[in-house]
C-alpha cells in the first residue's frame, strides 16, 4: 500500500482548460461501466473532489446506453447546461446521442483501460509483476493477490477512500500508456481538493 498523495505526483490534468471551465460551469450526469466505477465516482463526488462541483451532479448511474440517459436525463429544458460524462474501460464502445441531443448535450469519456481493477493492482504494488503476467487486471487481483471479492460493493466500499483513489489514479497515468488526447480517471480528480482533505 502506498503513502500519501504528494505535491510532487501532481500533474495538470489533461482536460483542456476550455473542457475543465465547461465541466466547472455545467452540471454532470456521470455514466459508469460497473460497480467499482460507480463505487469509486460516489467516493469522488461525495468527498467534493472532482474537477466540477459536487453539487453539480444530476446523477451516477449505471445506465449505459445513450438512448437510456436520453430517455432518463435529457429530456429536459435545463437552465445550465449539462455535460454527460461516462466511466468505462472500453476505448471502442459506442455512445452517441441523437441528432436533438448532441449539440446541447457535450460527451467526455473517462477511460481505465485495461480494467478499472487495475487500480487495485497499483495500490497495492504490483504493477510490474502484473504487467508480466499477461493476466486481466481483475483475474490477477483475485488469482494471484487473493482478492476475490475485487468486483464487490462491500469490498469496494472499505477498500477505497477518496484519497487513495487519487494516487492510484495519478499513478495509473503515470505508469500507464494512454493514448495522446484520451481522458482518464485522474483527469476527473481534483488533486487540489484532494491534498486539502488529506
Amino acid at each position: 500500500m502506498f503513502g500519501r498523495l504528494r505535491p510532487s505526483l501532481q500533474r495538470e490534468s489533461l482536460v483542456s482548460s476550455k473542457t475543465a471551465n465547461e465541466l466547472r460551469d455545467s452540471h454532470v450526469i456521470l455514466s459508469c461501466e460497473g460497480t467499482a466505477e460507480q463505487v469509486i465516482v460516489d467516493k469522488l463526488v461525495g468527498a467534493d473532489v472532482t474537477i466540477f462541483p459536487a453539487d453539480n451532479v444530476i446523477a451516477v448511474t449505471r445506465m449505459r446506453k445513450a438512448a437510456e440517459i436520453q430517455e432518463e436525463f435529457l429530456d429536459y429544458d435545463y437552465d445550465w447546461p449539462v455535460s454527460v460524462l461516462r466511466v468505462l474501460d472500453s476505448r471502442k464502445e459506442r455512445f452517441r446521442l441523437g441528432n436533438l441531443y448532441a449539440d446541447r448535450f457535450p460527451v467526455h469519456s473517462f477511460i481505465t483501460h485495461p480494467e478499472i481493477e487495475i487500480l487495485v493492482i497499483i495500490r497495492e504494488g504490483e504493477w510490474e509483476r502484473w504487467s508480466k503476467s499477461g493476466a486481466r487486471p481483475s483475474i490477477y487481483c483475485k488469482q494471484q493477490m487473493k482478492m476475490k471479492d475485487v468486483k464487490s460493493r462491500p469490498f469496494l466500499e472499505g477498500y477505497w477512500t477518496p484519497e487513495l483513489i487519487a494516487k492510484a489514479a495519478v499513478e495509473y497515468r503515470r505508469l500507464s500508456k494512454i493514448p495522446r488526447g484520451e481522458l482518464c480517471l485522474a483527469d476527473l480528480i481534483d488533486t487540489g481538493k484532494i491534498l486539502k482533505i488529506a
